[in-house]
């Protein structure tokens, strides 16, 4: 685990220049140092480099990063994306105009596959309605991993026109020509379908699927996504798992700042079609608050703005118990380390001088055999203390590093725990703290605390404060989790059951909540995120998960579901997309504002907004209404109807009902200004009704349905 390497590097820090580097950029540093000299200066290997953000006076940029052989890629005023060769890193920090280097690695792609996240989610289906917004002139870009190019979901539900209008793969080998900093990219259909699919499509469907819930046609099926004729720019970077993909030599260009320029890809495709985009991020990985990811924060606010929109994942991590804090009027708290690794990294923050205790318990009395302890004094800034501690046949090696924090004001300390074999085999070990003020621990699903009958004081473990990064960045629009479907069958008729844990209409169990580590309210906003089905990759596609299958161009192609935030992020990504049809200039921060006026508040129980839910569930229909200024007509209803469908056709409308309705119905059209422009109440002779509209312009209209027949009476917006 390279992060884990990287801090005890961290005792570089003394040197002046090196504290303008992450963690992560001196890992980098230290390792190629180490091999060039294990490898010799003459032996025709090719000279490393990493891509990282650089703080730096703007005017002086360009010549400073020439002087260094640096390759920039991309500009945010005073701040750089740049490839740069590790061994001028050190003497680029030197400079005076720089004022920051930093990266960090690859996330994770957040689907959950555990097997105590087995919820639900609706599915969506696809009608014979014609709805007034549809993603049409608007660019979803989605950055994942998995892509299969020629799924029937990335054309029209016809299956004639392809959609996808660019692809960046990041991890393709063939770079000849290529002026991008990993990989290249294809552009018009002849390309990308030739291409055919990402580099690391054999392992991975992950992009196939999250793409298909933003932007898929759904095809012959009922799998629609929600924004169905948009455009789509994809992008497939490099996550944890594609390590295999990767050449040695290249490790360290494949960054949080290649991920930021993938996000930039697609707004530049956008910008060159002269339309608005959308970007859909499903990965993340924990925030280290010791200004690892500050640059990466501000990229992602300065990339935002009028029709530029990034949505992300929140994490799927609540299914442990993450994070434990001790308030300052409390002596000492603390929790058991769960761990079924050999290492594992935490967090803490102190705004007080603090005692970092572990006791290791033998036997069954409840009282430690072997202790470690470390005080702030201990702790220098930007170095490290290490310390080791030997348990009959076990070893147990604790190292902290201290320093201080752009995002708080506060310390932050990492603390990294490693043992000769898996942490969870050796006997109970408890990280304590103690001091003045108020503490905060934090861990992950993969490096997580519990309880222990051993020793009953240090039961402080409890689940939230783990929304992952970038969704804990102000800038994005971080999206957790809910829950609606409770069954599912696959293809070979298996069954799949919710959990006792979920709840029919509530957050999922998994998603992760806030506060984020700097004290945002985190998520922002829900969507199911259970039991979505959608595209999966004709090249790769686990068993089981499987629920149809379609033919296409002599090749079967699979739909299968999947659970995560990675879900629920697509689904707001593609409402979005419709949002910014109606309103092309739409803002993150307006975003937030309509959210806050339309989203569904599931819990009763709680007051909105909150760490759970944000805003609340996502409403595209009364979203769309709040945009366009229909939500304050009276006589609108801010839901759908149901058990009718409603057809534009040459002068006026027809309504085709499921059933022969019992009662009259009154139909009402309104204009965007609110104006009623018809109004008529009609019998029903059978299951449809024809409303004739000869003068009205062609244009967006809102049809009001009201009946005494149950499950009909509703609005909807049509494009005349």
């Amino acid at each position: 685990m390279l992060i884990l390497v990287g801090l005890v590097l961290l005792v570089y820090g003394q040197v002046a220049s090196h504290r303008k580097l992450s963690g992560y950029v001196r890992q980098a540093v230290e390792e190629n140092r180490h091999q060039s000299l294990t490898r010799g200066i003459d032996n025709g290997q090719r000279s490393r480099s990493i891509t990282a953000f650089v703080r730096m006076d703007e005017n002086q940029a360009d010549d400073i990063l020439r002087k260094y052989g640096c390759k920039k890629y991309a500009q945010w005023e005073d701040i750089v994306i740049a490839g740069i060769p590790l061994e001028n890193v050190e003497a680029l920090a030197a400079e005076r105009a720089v004022g920051r280097i930093e990266a960090n690695g690859r996330a994770s792609a957040l689907m959950d596959t555990t097997a105590l996240v087995v919820n639900a989610l609706p599915v969506y289906e696809s009608s014979d309605c014609h709805p007034a917004y549809t993603g049409a002139g608007v660019v979803i870009g989605v950055e994942d991993v998995g892509f299969d190019l020629t799924h029937p979901n990335f054309y029209d539900a016809s299956g004639g026109q392809y959609r996808i209008g660019a692809f960046w793969d990041q991890l393709s080998k063939d770079t000849v020509g290529s002026l991008l900093p990993v990989g290249r990219d294809f552009i018009g259909q002849a390309e990308i379908l030739a291409y055919g699919q990402s580099t690391d499509a054999p392992t991975q469907t992950h992009g196939t699927h999250t793409s298909g819930i933003a932007v898929g046609s759904g095809y012959d099926t009922k799998y629609r996504g929600m924004a169905f004729e948009s455009d789509i720019c994809l992008v497939s970077n490099a996550i944890t798992d594609d390590i295999e993909y990767i050449d040695s030599a290249d490790l360290y260009k494949y960054t949080t700042a290649i991920d930021a320029l993938g996000m930039k890809y697609c707004f530049d495709y956008a910008s060159r079609q002269g339309r608005p985009c959308v970007v859909s991020f499903s990965e993340g990985y924990h925030p280290y608050l010791d200004e690892e990811d500050s640059l990466f924060s501000v990229v992602l606010d300065r990339m935002t703005g009028p029709g530029r929109i990034i949505v992300t994942s929140a994490g799927n991590e609540s299914t442990q118990m993450t994070y434990f804090e001790k308030p300052a009027a409390q002596q000492e708290a603390g929790a058991f380390i769960r761990c079924y690794k050999e290492s594992a990294v935490y967090r803490l923050t102190s705004s007080e001088p603090l005692r970092l205790m572990f006791y290791y318990y033998q036997g069954s009395k409840g009282i430690p055999t072997d202790t470690l302890s470390f005080t702030t004094d201990e702790v220098v800034y930007d170095s490290i203390v290490s310390k080791e501690l030997i348990c009959g046949e076990d070893s147990l090696s604790l190292l902290v590093y201290r320093s201080t924090s752009s995002f708080i004001d506060e310390d932050v300390y990492q603390v990294l725990v490693s043992a000769n074999r898996t942490i969870n085999q050796l006997s109970p070990l408890a990280m304590v703290v103690g001091g003045e003020g108020d503490i905060k621990v934090y861990g992950g699903t993969k490096m997580a605390f519990k309880s222990h009958q051993m020793d009953s004081r240090w039961s402080a473990a409890q689940k939230g404060h783990d929304i992952l990064a970038p969704g804990c960045f102000p800038a994005v629009i971080c999206v957790g989790a809910s829950a609606h479907r409770m069954e599912l069958v696959n293809e070979k008729g298996d069954v799949h059951s919710a959990t006792s844990e979920t709840v029919q209409g509530l957050v999922a169990p998994f998603s992760s909540s806030g506060p984020t580590m700097s004290g945002l309210m985190k998520p922002d906003v829900v969507a199911p995120g259970v039991y979505v089905i959608s595209s999966y990759s004709h090249v790769y596609h686990p068993e089981g998960a499987v629920i149809s299958w379609s033919e296409f161009q002599g090749e079967r192609y699979p739909w299968a579901y999947n659970t995560g935030t990675s879900m629920s992020t697509p689904v707001v990504a593609g409402t979005i997309a419709l949002w910014l049809q109606a309103k092309p200039d739409l803002t993150p921060e307006e975003v937030r504002q309509v959210l806050s006026r339309t989203c569904r508040q599931p819990d009763a129980s709680l007051d909105y907004p909150n760490n759970y839910y944000g805003y609340g569930e996502i409403d595209a229909y009364r979203g769309l209404l709040d945009i366009l200024g229909l939500s304050k007509v009276e006589g609108i209803s801010l839901h759908q109807p149901r058990r009718v469908q409603v057809r534009p056709v040459d002068g006026g409308l027809r309504l085709l009902f499921d059933d022969v309705l019992q009662a009259p119905v009154t139909i009402t059209i309104y204009d965007l200004s609110g104006l009623s422009i018809y109004s008529d109440r009609q019998p029903v002779n059978g299951t449809e009704i024809t409303v004739d509209l000869p003068s009205v312009q062609k244009g967006v209209y809102a049809v009001q349905i009201e009946t005494l027949d149950k499950g009909i009476q509703g609005s909807c917006l049509v494009r005349l």
